[in-house]
């Protein structure tokens, strides 16, 4: 995913990443786990454009 464990638990708690966790497994749909990566490097392309990172 190229995402930090941190910034996948800030998507869990701001209700932007859906979450299931069964036996303190933390388990995503495919479909929105698609859908956060596209956000991610759209910000990292403007981030990169603009000459900062993220």
């Amino acid at each position: 995913l190229n995402i930090s464990p941190r910034t996948l638990q800030t998507l869990r708690d701001n209700g932007t990443l859906a979450y299931s966790q069964i036996n303190h497994k933390t388990y995503y749909r495919p479909d929105d786990v698609q859908r956060i990566v596209s956000v991610v490097e759209d910000r990292r392309k403007e981030a990169k454009f603009k000459g900062r990172t993220v």
